[in-house]
């Protein structure tokens, strides 16, 4: 699995992603201009892994110019979640942000039933810190709540060379 930056060519591929059967109301989903100007602005940076050139996964960072160095994982998505793309990718991901961007925490939010993910945040060390109530507004006007997990540097480093 190739990882790397992902250019404005790429939204398409990541629309559609976005758009796979079950991944929106865990992850949520842009239009073309939206995502334009996130991988545009500095403070973001897209990820792809590609595949014999084809894209199976991305990810979106967010808050890289934090004084804190603390970066949002936004959304990570794989085209085949059972094949096991996501984990590898994630790993991927956090070395990324922990050895080039100087990243000292990364942090992400995780709805409340998306089991699966919780589970995967888990097993590769991200440490559930609480529940962030009604913190998201649904299109039908109810709200969401969700889970605050993190792995700061000095925890991806150990658990780094445990998973390879």
């Amino acid at each position: 699995m190739d990882v790397s930056a992902a250019t404005e060519a790429d939204i398409p591929v990541i629309m559609t992603l976005e758009r796979l059967d079950g991944y929106e109301p865990l992850v949520g989903r842009w239009e073309a201009d939206q995502h334009a100007a996130e991988i545009k602005n500095p403070a973001n940076k897209y990820l792809v892994a590609r595949e014999t050139n084809e894209i199976v996964a991305f990810a979106i960072l967010q808050g890289l110019e934090a004084p804190n160095r603390c970066v949002r994982l936004r959304r990570i998505i794989a085209r085949n979640p059972e094949r096991g793309i996501g984990s590898k990718f994630l790993g991927s991901v956090l070395d990324i942000c922990f050895n080039e961007l100087a990243a000292h925490r990364v942090e992400l939010f995780v709805h409340l039933h998306n089991e699966r993910a919780r589970r995967v945040y888990a097993k590769i060390g991200f440490t559930e810190e609480g529940i962030l109530r009604d913190v998201q507004r649904n299109e039908d006007g109810s709200f969401r709540s969700m889970r605050l997990m993190s792995i700061l540097k000095p925890e991806w480093v150990g658990r780094a060379t445990q998973l390879r």
